[in-house]
């Protein structure tokens, strides 16, 4: 029998039944692949069928092991979905589907998976879906195989609340999200040899290419408790939050600074905290204070972080986020405005998963530090890889596909970009210039250009698309990869790197050091300087 092969995960949410069929939602094509993956079981010699139009990333993913050992002895059926299908609609892809599985001999206790995403099924109506499910129980029931269907999408959300109606045909419903840089297994139904796990939430981690469980949360069995702490009403926070002076309810009480305030966390249970961010502020500190004070005080302690002059940019809130802060509030933020945010958080607690370590946070930060020109192939493989961080860290990212003018020569305007921040890079193929902007919001994609790219973008480019969701995002990489592997595409690598001279290079030249070591110029004589008499008129 087949089963996840997920380190800490209970029995009956492992259970994968032979004759049955489930459904696993996520809006990533990598966290439906990546589960996939763990129920390939290496010990088994059933037959492993898949059915995807992404079926290179089931073979090309780092938890990919046992698949390509088991593909090796010829126990792998990959079929591929080519874009031209989709001139067909969706029953009649799923009825070639079953009959060209069904032709196979090796179908009982095989494993089948079948992978679609949202825009491949988005013209279904629900009686059609229901058909199509229909027919995939059908097809379970008579081969005896265990059939995960797989749906990835950013609009999956819509779909789960129709799969929990064809729990007649499901023997298990399972949603798969990302939150706080901890992988989240949420089970509406599950249906196993003992009888059936419902509303249950895991939370997992990956180790050595290797998902564990790091929490599990019985939604039906944790109760809502109420805050009755003496504490609740309370408000700790730096002196300089607020303008000097300024009168403040009696409950708040002002501290010298932030490691003054991290001492006073550990003595209180439900308060509020306030930290200050600066400019001399080490963010970096700041968040290990959270994560330390979140982790070890519980989850009814109110966090709160009040920038006063400092500068907090799109990461740096997603990442405090992610390491236990509740709220943070800008410079423009009045007195009278604090205390009403504050107000508003008072009596809850904070729901979000916690990460393992701030380790495990900041991984994802170190995946994010190349910048500037990359060859075609290198860009796209490395803007996934930003993508995948920026999910972790729950960060915005875009990518920009700029169009040439006719005429143009693609090495002038590439000269013009200016790349500074790490995690902005940028590519070119045939006529496009292709730029992905890491921890960009979508409405800032005017203003960020305008920064790094020297003169007016419309003296060079015809048009101007974004893409700003991550799942769209790895889609288009994947599929560029695809349709220009085997052409021979121009690398200006060479070319741009004399644009690279706002790098900071530690080593002084020799020019410059040769100068410094010359005898100082001490003759004051000008020889083209001509003596030139002032008069003044009238009297001063």
């Amino acid at each position: 029998m087949h089963n996840f092969n997920i380190t800490g995960l209970e029995p009956a949410a492992k259970e994968l039944k032979s004759a049955s069929s489930y459904a696993v939602l996520a809006p990533l094509d990598n966290f439906v692949i990546e589960l996939a993956l763990h129920s390939i079981n290496p010990s088994l010699v059933n037959d492993i069928f898949i059915v995807s139009q992404e079926i290179e990333s089931f073979f090309d993913s780092s938890f990919s092991q046992a698949l390509n050992s088991a593909y090796e002895k010829n126990r792998v059926h990959p079929f591929s979905l080519s874009s031209s299908t989709q001139q067909y609609n969706a029953q009649h892809i799923n009825k070639n589907i079953i009959k060209e599985i069904s032709a196979y001999k090796r179908l009982n206790k095989a494993l089948v998976l079948i992978h679609f995403n949202t825009a491949q099924i988005n013209s279904v109506d629900d009686i059609s879906l229901k058909v199509i499910m229909r027919d995939y129980y059908t097809f379970a029931q008579k081969t005896g195989v265990t059939l995960l269907f797989l749906i990835s999408g950013p609009d999956v959300a819509n779909y789960r609340f129709l799969f929990r109606r064809l729990n007649k045909y499901l023997d298990g419903l399972m949603f798969v999200d990302n939150d706080s840089a901890v992988r989240v297994l949420e089970y509406d139904y599950w249906r196993h040899s003992r009888g059936i796990l419902a509303s249950e939430q895991f939370q997992l981690s990956i180790d050595n290419h290797q998902l564990i469980v790091q929490e599990a949360l019985n939604n039906k069995n944790k109760t809502l408790q109420e805050s009755g702490f003496t504490d609740e009403d309370e408000v700790w926070l730096v002196q300089n939050v607020v303008p000097e002076g300024t009168k403040l309810p009696a409950h708040y009480k002002s501290l010298k600074d932030n490691n003054e305030l991290f001492d006073k966390g550990p003595k209180v249970e439900a308060a509020t905290l306030i930290f200050s961010v600066t400019r001399y502020t080490d963010l970096s500190l700041l968040g290990k204070q959270c994560f330390e004070l979140r982790k070890n005080c519980g989850r009814w302690l109110k966090l709160v972080i009040q920038n006063v002059d400092g500068v907090i940019r799109h990461q740096d809130e997603c990442l405090l986020l992610t390491l236990g802060v509740n709220l943070i509030l800008y410079s423009s933020t009045e007195p009278s405005r604090l205390l009403s945010q504050v107000q508003s958080i008072q009596g809850f607690q904070y729901t979000r998963p916690l990460p393992p370590s701030v380790e495990h946070v900041l991984k994802y930060t170190e995946n994010t530090f190349s910048k500037g020109y990359l060859p075609f192939n290198e860009f796209t493989k490395q803007v996934e890889v930003h993508s995948d961080s920026a999910v972790n860290l729950g960060v915005s990212g875009v990518l920009v596909k700029l169009e040439l003018l006719p005429r143009i020569d693609p090495i002038h305007p590439l000269h013009l970009f200016h790349i500074k921040r790490e995690g902005d890079v940028f590519s070119i193929a045939e006529n496009t210039v292709y730029l992905y902007l890491h921890a960009c919001r979508e409405n800032d994609v005017n203003n960020a250009i305008k920064h790094l790219f020297k003169l007016t973008t419309s003296d060079f480019f015809a048009q101007q698309n974004v893409i700003s969701d991550h799942f769209y995002i790895q889609q288009e990489c994947k599929q560029l990869r695809r349709f220009y592997t085997g052409k021979k595409l121009v690398d200006f690598s060479k070319q741009l790197s004399e644009n690279e001279s706002y790098k900071f290079e530690p080593d002084m030249p020799e020019s410059i050091i040769d100068d410094l070591e010359a005898p100082e110029l001490i003759n004051k004589g000008r020889a083209d300087a001509k003596p030139f008499t002032m008069k003044l008129k009238g009297n001063v």
